[in-house]
């Protein structure tokens, strides 16, 4: 059972974008708040939760949002676990980021602090900034980018100094050493540099120039020295407990993205603290190995793999090698799902790691000599994540989020028990009137089991129809969870019902499941989802004439494809999505994702790439689109957009182009966000409802229809 305080504010990372709503704020009739996107955006986020070595206390981060500059600022805060008390420890102009707890008693933080940027206590502690540890050099404006406080207040004092100091990576436990990762100059360095100043910058594309490699920082000497030599990149370094080791990961094929032979086959290292020769310890597979973990000892090393070289839907089991060599063990030989985050507990007896598994996910721990995995916190309303083990091996902390609240904390024992509700950054959403969600299960292509979540509208009366929308993920290897979903509220609050289903491809089932769109997608994927959306009429909440389809990535590429193969659907968003895969291969950051899952390269399944490119069936197409798009994504290049839109346009169909400056593969700025929601508001309330646009105030009264 759980028990636990509740306090104020939240975690929410409003979604990336096939998930809007429109900005006017209004009550339902039970005085609470409709979800908006300014109201999604405004939810301040609560990050970065650290547990003091006695299990007393919490260090975390806290960002909030300003609703007229549309601003976000970070700071850090502290929470007694004992009095349900919290208070914010830094407060600099530029914010603060990744608190950690120093021997002493002192918190760590990355800032950048500056003369601009002066700082003051707030509540009962002093100063402080941001910066997140991944390694690189450069401080701040004066010279550091990592500051330790006292939690008594007082001003915040360098950690340490100099500009060729790190802005971070991975400390030994005393945090007497630093180890992180830098990249090598390149060789022409100079005259590249005077080439820049006088414009003659002209360069071939896909050379490599630089390497990553390994630097260890002294802390107390203020010296570094780089402990990896090669013409390889390094990633990762963590510290054994003894300090004499480093391991991190590298892919040792010298093979690069446009290669012919080009492999994903990453492997775990190890290296002397001191530099000299690495030792590969899991050369003997060709999958991709990574996210190294020593145990307490320092004699084994657990890392999640792949048995699959090049395979975009492979699974990840659990292994441990012993430092000194040797063949790894597979700890989850017989679990057919992907596993991660793993840790160790405090004996070293045990690994503990987290699988995805369908709408959930569950945290296992399974003995270091191998056995059968067992499930130690429970499958209940809540998804669970971010799970840390306490340093005393005692306790785990981690969040929880379900359809109706997010970023929750909690803490149990080590073995799962005894839950106990730490913080709730939204208040348990108690502001808000959210709609009802459910989870379904409906069978698909070949009578495959789907399953999916049904959020219906707000103000849900049984017996009425409602108009709905197919929300489809991107990919294709994504999934929907349980957890909260800001999109789905907002749309609910318009009047609308919201199918998000995960079909075949989809991350969080088998091996099989996973690998079942192969060359073939927008087949029985898009037959897995229609059957979904035929489910949602069957049981009288859909109204047949009034659907729309919309999603982001490959969930666009779903939306262009699916309204060339239907005209069920009445309006449709596409969002950064593929029109052509013949010619995104040549265009996309990640053509290797192409070849595996079109079964090889463009010119050699010809047929298929074609096959399922929407443009080949603009013709088709009678659904009224919005295309939206980012100028600068290079994930999926605007020219996609573009091709599909100059070609509908050209047959005289009913389509609009929204493109977004400055903005990549996701829509990232506020104030694009909340244009991006409307417009996508009002243009499926036009061609769905076919009538006036219905504002976020109009929708159906709410007498029987929150989730409360």
């Amino acid at each position: 059972m759980r028990t636990g305080t509740r306090a104020a504010s939240i975690l929410l990372a409003a979604l990336l974008l096939a998930v809007p709503a429109t900005a006017q704020e209004e009550a339902t009739e039970n005085g609470k708040k409709r979800m908006t996107m300014e109201e999604s955006l405004l939810l301040p986020s609560w990050r970065s939760y650290r547990l003091s070595p006695d299990n007393t206390k919490l260090v975390f981060t806290k960002r909030e949002m300003d609703a007229e500059e549309w601003e976000s600022v970070t700071h850090v805060w502290v929470h007694d676990i004992a009095t349900g008390e919290s208070f914010q420890l830094t407060n600099s102009a530029n914010g603060e980021s990744n608190p950690r707890w120093l021997p002493d008693g002192r918190v760590l933080f990355n800032s950048r602090r500056g003369e601009a940027a002066s700082e003051q206590g707030g509540g009962r502690g002093g100063p402080g900034g941001p910066g997140t540890p991944g390694g690189g050099r450069g401080g701040g404006a004066d010279g550091s980018p990592l500051w330790a406080i006292s939690l008594s207040g007082g001003e915040a004092q360098p950690f340490f100094e100099g500009d060729d100091a790190p802005t971070g990576g991975t400390f030994t436990k005393d945090y007497s050493l630093l180890a992180y990762t830098e990249a090598s100059d390149r060789a022409d360095k100079e005259e590249w540099e005077k080439r820049q100043k006088v414009r003659d910058d002209g360069y071939y594309a896909e050379q490599k120039l630089t390497y990553t490699h390994i630097w260890v920082y002294d802390v107390e000497a203020g010296e570094k020295k780089q402990i990896t030599e090669g013409d390889f990149d390094h990633r990762g370094p963590v510290w054994s407990p003894d300090k004499q080791w480093i391991a991190f990961t590298s892919n040792r094929t010298q093979t690069r993205m446009g290669d012919p032979d080009r492999s994903d086959n990453s492997d775990v290292l190890v290296v002397s603290a001191e530099g000299g020769e690495s030792r590969n310890l899991t050369a003997s597979n060709s999958g991709s190995d990574r996210g190294p973990v020593w145990s307490p000892d320092g004699t084994r090393i657990a890392y999640t793999g792949s048995l699959m070289e090049n395979s975009a839907a492979s699974q990840s089991d659990v292994f441990v090698i012993d430092l000194a060599g040797g063949e790894p063990r597979n700890l989850t030989p017989n679990m057919d799902y992907s596993a991660s985050g793993v840790r160790w507990s405090a004996d070293g007896s045990k690994v503990l790691f987290t699988i995805a598994n369908g709408l959930s996910s569950h945290l296992y721990e399974v003995s270091a000599r191998g056995g059968e995995p067992k499930m130690i916190l429970p499958d209940d309303e809540y998804i669970y994540g971010g799970t840390q083990v306490s340093e005393d091996g005692t306790k785990l902390l981690f969040t929880g989020s379900s359809p109706y609240t997010t970023g929750e904390l909690f803490m149990a024992d080590i073995d799962g028990s005894n839950i106990q509700h730490v913080l709730s950054p939204t208040n348990g959403m108690e502001d808000f009137d959210l709609a009802r969600s459910e989870f379904l299960t409906w069978k698909g292509a070949d009578g495959w089991d789907i399953d999916g979540i049904l959020t219906y509208p707000l103000g849900y009366e049984p017996g009425q129809r409602y108009p709905m929308i197919l929300q489809v993920h991107g990919g294709p290897h994504g999934r929907y969870s349980k957890g909260f979903n800001a999109g789905s509220q907002i749309w609910a609050a318009r009047g609308y019902a919201v199918l998000r289903g995960n079909p075949r491809g989809s991350s969080g089932r088998t091996l099989e499941f996973s690998n079942a769109n192969y060359m073939d997608w927008g087949g029985k994927d898009f037959e897995d989802l229609m059957a979904g959306v035929d489910r949602v009429v069957e049981m009288g909440v859909a109204d047949l004439d009034m659907l729309a389809i919309m999603g982001g990535s490959y969930g666009g590429f779903m939306t262009f494809w699916g309204i060339t193969q239907t005209d069920r659907f009445k309006a449709a968003v596409g969002h950064a999505a593929i029109s052509d895969w013949y010619a995104f291969y040549g265009q996309t950051d990640i053509p290797y994702l192409l070849e595996f899952g079109f079964g090889g390269l463009p010119w050699e399944t010809k047929e298929t790439f074609e096959r399922f490119s929407p443009i080949e069936y603009a013709a088709n197409v009678t659904t009224p689109l919005l295309i939206t798009h980012g100028e600068q994504d290079r994930r999926v290049p605007i020219a996609q957009g573009e091709q599909y839109y100059r070609s509908l346009k050209k047959l005289g169909n009913d389509v609009e182009f929204l493109r977004f400056p400055r903005e990549g593969h996701g829509i990232r700025e506020p104030r694009h966000r909340i244009f991006l929601d409307a417009e996508q508001a009002k243009w499926i309330d036009k061609y769905v409802k076919q009538r006036r646009p219905i504002s976020d105030g109009d929708g159906p009264s709410t007498n029987s229809s929150s989730k409360r």
